[in-house]
């Protein structure tokens, strides 16, 4: 009955498959689709946090290019300017304007190559000291201004290097988690197909099984019919004729009336072969004969074709001959005329 019921079911029929299988797998690709989408969330939002990472990493290098732009252009303005660089009195336009005269008491002017004054040795020795003493210093601020400045430097370039490491560490946890959820994902992918290959091979081998149970018996109804057992030649029905689907061979009776049906037919064609070589042969007679009219028909009408040619032949020598006279008396007759 269940068999009947899944063959009266078109979709069962043809597809034989049933519907909570199908359910299932449907509902499977649907879990498939809902995890490939969240996968794909999950690496379009770390796609953004990286890019909103890089673009704030940009951002704050962009942002310390332009303060120590910044910085270097206000140091220039506030410290580099041409009067106060120190070989600004080499080439100032104005420095004979503003020269005065040396005074021996004037402590800011130094020794001159016209004057002498009392004091020069003690002088010179102090000032040149003082020189000293004010050069070391400028060198030892600009060398310290230069360690600060290459610290500074190392110190962002630090920086830089930490946020760097930083991003490029959180870029690693980002691909290993990623790895690892594509891992993941193949497992359970794996594990699924590898469910759904055990229940389709269950399935076959039910249905095989059944298949397999509806063969032996048919087989053994096959064998155990009187159709395979020959035990009727042809069996006789209750409307007394022989039944279609027993029916098997003639009776020794109808073969016999084959036969002789099959002799008589052979000495009917026999028969008729024989009258048919006879009305061949007296055709072939009758056509001798007409050939033999025929041919002596022709014969006789050449022979006065002929008889009738040679009559014109001597009709027309005759006629020729007349004319031929004629002609000559014509002529005889003109040439006799005497004026």
């Amino acid at each position: 009955m269940a068999r009947r019921m899944r063959l009266l079911d078109p979709r069962q029929r043809v597809g034989g498959v049933p519907h909570e299988v199908l359910a299932s797998q449907l509902e499977g690709k649907r879990r498939v689709a809902e995890a490939e989408q969240a996968e794909d969330a999950f690496y379009a939002q770390s796609a953004v946090l990286q890019d909103q990472i890089l673009q704030t990493v940009e951002g704050m290098k962009a942002l310390r290019a332009r303060d120590r732009q910044m910085a270097v252009v206000d140091y220039s303005l506030a410290n580099l300017r041409k009067e106060q660089r120190r070989e600004y009195a080499l080439s100032d336009p104005d420095a004979l304007k503003r020269e005065t005269l040396p005074d021996p008491e004037d402590p800011s002017f130094g020794p001159s190559s016209m004057l002498k004054f009392p004091s020069h040795g003690k002088a010179s020795a102090e000032a040149k000291r003082q020189s000293q003493e004010d050069q070391a210093a400028w060198l030892e601020y600009q060398v310290q201004e230069k360690l600060d400045r290459q610290a500074q430097e190392k110190a962002f370039d630090k920086l830089h290097d930490d946020r760097a490491m930083l991003a490029s560490q959180v870029r690693a946890v980002c691909e290993d988690n990623e790895m690892q959820e594509q891992r993941d994902a193949k497992c359970e992918e794996a594990a699924e197909n590898l469910r759904l290959a055990q229940a389709a091979k269950e399935l076959q081998q039910a249905k095989k099984a059944e298949d397999d149970a509806l063969k032996q018996k048919h087989i053994d109804t096959v064998l155990n019919s009187e159709w395979i057992g020959e035990m009727h030649d042809a069996k006789i029905g209750l409307t007394g004729k022989p039944m279609k689907a027993e029916y098997k061979r003639l009776t020794l009776e109808e073969e016999q009336e084959i036969y002789n049906s099959n002799a008589r037919q052979l000495l009917d064609k026999q028969a008729k072969k024989n009258r048919e070589i006879l009305e061949k042969a007296e055709d072939a007679s009758k056509i001798h004969c007409n050939v033999a009219v025929l041919g002596a028909l022709e014969e006789e009408r050449v022979r006065q074709q002929q008889e009738r040619r040679m009559r014109m032949v001597e009709e027309n020598k005759r006629l020729a001959f007349a004319k031929k006279e004629a002609d000559r008396g014509e002529r005889i007759e003109y040439f006799k005329y005497d004026p």
